[in-house]
């Protein structure tokens, strides 16, 4: 094989760093190199998620082997060559594959409120006496972006929704998972009026779910330390 003098890209160093966040199949680190940034690697540990333990049609290790990075750069590659730069509003810019010492990481860019801060889940913030009214101007302005540019999803899960603050005090929400159709027959990917239906049944959904979560309190520091319901709190916002 010939070497035209093109080095190897460098492994960035993640192992000794600690995590913002971690998700079910997943963790987040803050881009060494850049605070702008963030970097998604699959977790290693043999009990990467809750769902691994369900009992499906599936067998488990088939489910093992879906990759959320190679479907989430897929999708959100799609979205912004489809909508344009008005994506970046709500979905977070995908800067493609890094390799990392702890295996090939996605790297996005980060959400930061106006302090710098890493900003927070809507999950975390019901959950810390934000309640759901505090949010109801972002959570429309992101309806109306969904709604316009047909852009499916998964539920609208609080976890998945960050709440950026802004330097005038206003809230904006991005979509940072569970992007695309899974529906064996997506008929909603190809009509755009079953689609438009699709998108307005999700957001009608999450705000039932979110007003939900506020009555019952949020979720309680327990269930963070002992269960999945700790993903979307953060480790630091760092």
């Amino acid at each position: 094989m010939v070497d035209h003098g093109r080095s190897a890209e460098p492994v960035m160093q993640l192992q000794d760093l600690t995590p913002f966040g971690v998700g079910g199949r997943r963790l987040c680190f803050t881009h060494p190199e850049d605070l702008g940034k963030c970097v998604k690697v699959a977790r290693q540990d043999e009990r990467a998620t809750v769902r691994m333990n369900r009992k499906t049609l599936i067998p488990a290790h088939w489910r093992r082997k879906y990759d959320n990075n190679a479907d989430e750069l897929h999708q959100l590659t799609y979205l912004f060559d489809r909508i344009g730069s008005v994506a970046a509003q709500h979905l977070p810019r995908c800067y493609g594959m890094h390799p990392t010492d702890l295996g090939p990481g996605l790297v996005l860019d980060l959400v930061r409120d106006r302090d710098g801060q890493i900003s927070r889940s809507l999950r975390e913030l019901l959950s810390n006496n934000y309640p759901p009214e505090t949010f109801r101007d972002a959570f429309d302005e992101l309806g109306e972006f969904l709604l316009k540019h047909v852009v499916l999803t998964r539920a609208l899960l609080d976890h998945n929704l960050v709440a950026q603050e802004r330097e005038d005090g206003t809230w904006r929400l991005y979509l940072i998972d569970g992007y695309g159709d899974r529906a064996w027959l997506p008929l909603a990917s190809w009509s755009r009026s079953l689609g438009r239906s699709k998108v307005q049944r999700r957001l009608d959904e999450a705000w039932g779910r979110f007003e939900k979560l506020w009555r019952q309190g949020g979720v309680s520091r327990q269930l963070v330390e002992t269960s999945s319901w700790g993903q979307g709190f953060l480790n630091h916002r760092g």
